[in-house]
């Protein structure tokens, strides 16, 4: 995992306002609805370090 993304995701205020969503293939898993199981809130979706958000 790249240092700066890593660093990104420690330094997120809904990681330390919630709970740490871990990580998923080097990105953020985002926090996510249903204790978990659901879908990442809005916020997490349009972040740059999201999972989702990747760009190959």
């Amino acid at each position: 995992m790249h240092i700066t993304v890593k660093q990104g995701i420690d330094n997120c205020y809904l990681a330390h306002q919630y709970e740490h969503p871990g990580y998923e293939e080097d990105r953020c898993a985002g926090l996510r609805t249903g204790n978990g199981g659901g879908e990442p809130i809005d916020e997490c979706k349009e972040c740059a370090l999201y999972y989702g958000n990747r760009t190959r």
